[in-house]
């Protein structure tokens, strides 16, 4: 007799309320308030320490260093020697 009854129709078994709803949750808001009070005072509160440490460059950041200023004291003395030298030589011809 359960065969012809569409499965849309069969009984779902026992069904909770909305006051056992509403007790589930209670509890278990309380026993996750519980679990963390416990884990709070069991472990005690350490600060984070920040240390910071020094270190020597590295090669590769010597020879970065030592070429980015080599490049610009180059730079420099280059353009100083275009704006002194060739600049004044400059002729503006109006036709």
């Amino acid at each position: 007799m359960e065969d012809q009854i569409p499965p849309s129709q069969q009984p779902l078994g026992p069904q909770i309320t909305p006051e056992q709803l509403a007790e589930m949750k209670a509890r278990a808001r309380e026993l996750a308030i519980q679990q963390t009070l416990v884990q709070q005072q069991a472990a005690p509160q350490l600060q984070p320490q920040v240390v910071y440490v020094r270190r020597n460059l590295t090669v590769a950041e010597l020879l970065l260093v030592f070429a980015i200023s080599c490049g610009l004291v180059v730079g420099i003395q280059a353009g100083w020697n275009f704006a002194t030298n060739f600049l004044p030589r400059l002729e503006i011809k109006v036709k």
